[in-house]
């Protein structure tokens, strides 16, 4: 007789202290954005897309399980393709669509 577990992903809360960086880091630009993404050939942990999107980790981290943000599961961790992210953000935002089309990543 087989027995199956459910276990509950326990994703980080976000505080006050948390959402503020107080960093002085600023908005990367769609090209930059763009040209990041395309230089990552492997699968991204949730603190790189975090680091690259000028996000906190806990931010997401709820964006990928309301499924706002394409993510895989694997193993039970959250991991993102890069190629797939340029083509999400290129279709959320006009600018980095042409950020993307200059980079020759998606067809004109």
């Amino acid at each position: 007789m087989q027995t199956t577990t459910t276990r509950k992903l326990e994703i980080p809360s976000c505080s006050a202290e948390q959402t503020t960086t107080g960093k002085g880091s600023t908005t990367p630009t769609p090209f930059n954005l763009i040209a990041r993404l395309h230089s990552v050939s492997r699968l991204m942990t949730v603190a790189e897309v975090a680091e690259i999107l000028g996000k906190e980790p806990c931010t997401i981290y709820r964006i990928a399980q309301k499924k706002q943000i394409p993510s895989l599961m694997i193993g039970g961790s959250r991991s993102f393709d890069p190629s797939t992210l340029i083509i999400w953000a290129s279709k959320k935002e006009p600018q980095l669509m042409v950020a993307a089309r200059q980079l020759n990543l998606i067809a004109a």
